[in-house]
């Protein structure tokens, strides 16, 4: 894909302090509290599903190239999911949040 896409290099967030793609990068907001870091994920995570269900409907309506941009988005917003999990266990500190954790990721892992 070319740099000139609605998610390439030259995205519309790219001035805004976003990474390459208008998502954050691997080390979050500058100036945010660590212990915030899972919200940042749940953001990065909504943005990616509004911008997925945006890409499939350019698609439903006969823009063919959206499906790739779908598919990205698809791939970001998992990835956030997938980072906001780990955020989730690492901050499970007693038996019983560990517990709950764990009933909660092996329905996930079974869907």
């Amino acid at each position: 894909m070319n740099d000139y896409g609605r998610y390439g290099n030259y995205g519309a967030n790219y001035a805004e302090g976003y990474g390459e793609y208008g998502r954050y990068d691997a080390y979050g907001r500058r100036g945010v509290d660590a212990k915030y870091r899972g919200e940042s994920y749940m953001q990065s995570m909504n943005d990616g599903y509004r911008a997925y269900e945006q890409s499939r409907n350019e698609y439903n309506n006969g823009s063919y190239g959206a499906k790739e941009d779908g598919l990205k988005e698809l791939e970001y917003m998992l990835h956030s999911l997938v980072k906001f999990a780990k955020v989730i266990k690492e901050e499970a500190t007693s038996p019983e949040e560990q517990e709950i954790v764990r009933k909660h990721f092996k329905k996930i892992s079974e869907m």
